[in-house]
């Protein structure tokens, strides 16, 4: 089974906020399919949500054909793809933001600061292997165990190489930009981190955004098909000091039998 959700957080709900996380999941051939949560940031002014949503939606339809033509299915093969998919992503936010007509480099850089920045965790699975990748925090959970992602409060965001672009070729006004921003201080990254996982054994994994709680996402190995996931969630942010802020999750349980 596979399946994803995302709840907005008491946080958002009280100043009126969009939800900055979103979530995708899906099958791309027998015993293969990938699960995507991203998280926008939520600096203000910030309409964050923008990256989260179109990346999360480029990313989720880029595996979905990559994975459908792939003979190696072996750990090999799946982060070969990954590698890809990072350039690609990286691509499809370069040529979206060159759409525009940017009376200047700091009003570019200012866009992509506000729209552009999410974090991306993920996973593939298929038949031989399974494979978590990502840039910025959130979680990964595979079978219980619980690795966070921490970046100090601090992602390096895949949109950070537009605005290292917009200062190596902009203005004065778009590298103070830049500096105010703290973009300089991010290290580049090439590809998302990647983590391979022992499959035979294998029974559930899955990847969320920084806003859940370590118990909660221990409670993923439960099945809950349809709704149940969403009706879930909702119900745990009823107690104090659970989904604060955003929340978005997606997940694989291996089958039955």
């Amino acid at each position: 089974m596979i399946q994803h959700a995302t709840i907005n957080g008491r946080s958002h709900h009280i100043f009126r906020q969009n939800s900055h996380d979103f979530a995708l999941s899906g099958g791309a051939g027998e015993g293969v399919c990938y699960g995507l949560a991203l998280d926008g940031c939520g600096s203000k002014p910030s309409h964050n949500e923008v990256g989260a949503t179109l990346l999360g939606q480029f990313a989720a339809s880029t595996l979905q054909q990559a994975l459908a033509a792939l003979d190696d299915q072996t750990d090999v093969g799946v982060t070969a793809v990954i590698h890809t998919l990072h350039a690609r992503c990286l691509h499809f936010l370069q040529q979206t933001t060159a759409l525009f007509p940017w009376p200047n480099a700091a009003e570019r850089a200012a866009f992509v600061a506000s729209h552009w920045l999410a974090t991306i965790v993920g996973f593939v699975v298929t038949p031989q292997t399974a494979v978590f990748f990502w840039q910025g925090d959130g979680y990964l959970v595979h079978d219980g165990r619980v690795i966070t992602l921490d970046s100090d409060n601090r992602p390096n965001y895949l949109a950070y190489g537009l605005l290292r672009e917009g200062t190596q070729s902009g203005t004065e006004e778009a590298q103070r930009f830049t500096e105010r921003k703290s973009v300089q201080s991010a290290k580049s990254v090439d590809s998302f981190q990647t983590l391979v996982v022992e499959r035979p054994s294998l029974q559930w994994l899955a990847v969320a955004t920084d806003g859940w709680q370590t118990d909660l996402l221990q409670q993923l190995g439960e099945p809950r098909p349809g709704l149940q996931l969403a009706r879930w969630m909702n119900v745990q942010a009823r107690q104090h000091g659970r989904f604060d802020d955003d929340g978005a999750v997606a997940i694989w349980l291996k089958a039955n039998g």
